[in-house]
């Protein structure tokens, strides 16, 4: 009994490790996918070791697909089923590159869709779509690559998306706009008081035979609460693939 004990656990502990195995392999190496060609040999194997470091770093997938076509389908539709179907992580992003239109789409999953709320797909945006332009691919993938961690290392290290709003400049121009406001009300309510006529005695301001108040109280009624919920930006916005399977993402 006792040794079918024991080989119970031993076939057990070898299914874990078999099963393990065939998810590893079953996970997909390609990082780059090159399919429009713009890209050098040496230009896909460096950009593929960044990406490696990544995945090996934080265990979030990222790749690069460009392509030529996208089979009539949507950008996102396409980006969406080409990370299901092809095997990329539980976690992750990726991004579609159309040469022919110059289109480009970030397609977010797991952790990927918090890491990158839309604000962060847009940041990452600002940064790759302009070497996009100008042609310069392999500068683009590596900028999109680099912000992508950044923006993955914040969220595994505090638990919330990164937030690229410069809240001091913020302060300083509400700031600004409201001393601009209050100084053109000023300016209208002194050019209404030029008729006014200086007074020496507070008599001059008393009307004759007007009433005299000797009580007076404040009843209170009743009051109005008005509720306004404020959104929370915990991720991009999401949507369903065909795959069944939940993204985020956007396009850049």
């Amino acid at each position: 009994m006792k040794f079918k004990k024991i080989f119970s656990s031993i076939l057990a502990v070898a299914m874990c490790i078999t099963l393990s195995a065939m998810n590893v392999s079953a996970a997909n190496t390609d990082k780059i996918v090159d399919n429009a060609d713009i890209l050098t040999d040496s230009e896909e194997q460096q950009l593929e070791e960044k990406m490696l470091n990544i995945v090996d770093k934080y265990g979030y997938d990222i790749a690069v697909v460009t392509v030529n076509s996208t089979d009539g389908k949507s950008m996102m539709d396409y980006a969406d089923d080409y990370y299901d179907y092809n095997y990329y992580g539980e976690d992750g992003l990726m991004l579609l590159y159309n040469y022919s239109t110059n289109e480009a789409y970030i397609t977010t999953d797991g952790k990927g869709i918090r890491a990158f709320t839309d604000n962060g797909i847009s940041a990452v945006g600002k940064e790759v779509r302009p070497l996009l332009n100008s042609d310069s691919y392999y500068l683009a993938f590596e900028a999109f690559a680099d912000v992508s961690e950044q923006y993955i290392d914040y969220y595994e290290t505090n638990g919330k998306a990164y937030s690229k709003k410069n809240y001091f400049m913020i302060f300083v121009i509400s700031l600004g706009i409201g001393l601009l406001f209050a100084a053109i009300i000023c300016l209208v309510l002194k050019s209404q008081l030029k008729t006014a006529v200086r007074q020496t005695n507070a008599k001059a301001y008393v009307r004759s035979g007007s009433r005299n108040v000797t009580y007076a109280r404040d009843i209170y009624l009743y009051k109005k609460v008005t509720r306004r919920k404020i959104e929370s930006n915990n991720g991009s916005s999401t949507h369903r693939s065909s795959s069944g399977d939940t993204h985020g993402g956007g396009s850049i």
